[in-house]
């Protein structure tokens, strides 16, 4: 399975607002220079994120982008799953799923969960402060 680019940078500005969260916001050309991405593509990946309440924005001079919640409060998977279509890595392990219980339906539920749950144990805090 690969992840896209969009989760790599998504995470990564994420880490960014994490490091800079007592700062509050960070401008959109900073973390546009930091991850080295058009600032087109960096909007579409923070709209997502925006969409799942882990970033928020603000307009105007001040401006810029800062996390929804406290870092220790946004884990590594709900960034990833916000990114990578709920990690949905099948039809059978979606919420509506139309799986009729082949054999190996047991198996992608497995890998879903065991992904995310390993995802949902590490935080954004975790990640600065460099324990994961």
């Amino acid at each position: 399975m690969k992840l896209s680019s969009k989760t790599h940078y998504g995470l990564l500005a994420c880490y960014i607002l994490a490091r800079n969260y007592k700062d509050k916001s960070v401008s959109a050309s900073m973390l546009e220079k930091y991850i080295a991405v058009s600032g087109k593509y960096l909007e579409k990946i923070l709209r997502m994120l925006s969409k799942r309440n882990i970033i928020l924005a603000s307009r105007g001079a001040t401006g810029g982008y800062y996390l929804a919640r406290e870092p220790k409060e946004i884990t590594i998977g709900e960034i990833v799953r916000a990114l990578e279509d709920d990690m949905e890595i099948i039809e059978c392990v979606s919420k509506d799923g139309k799986c009729k219980c082949c054999p190996t339906s047991n198996v992608w539920k497995k890998l879903y969960d065991g992904i995310n749950g390993l995802l949902d144990s590490m935080t954004l805090e975790q990640m600065v402060k460099g324990e994961v």
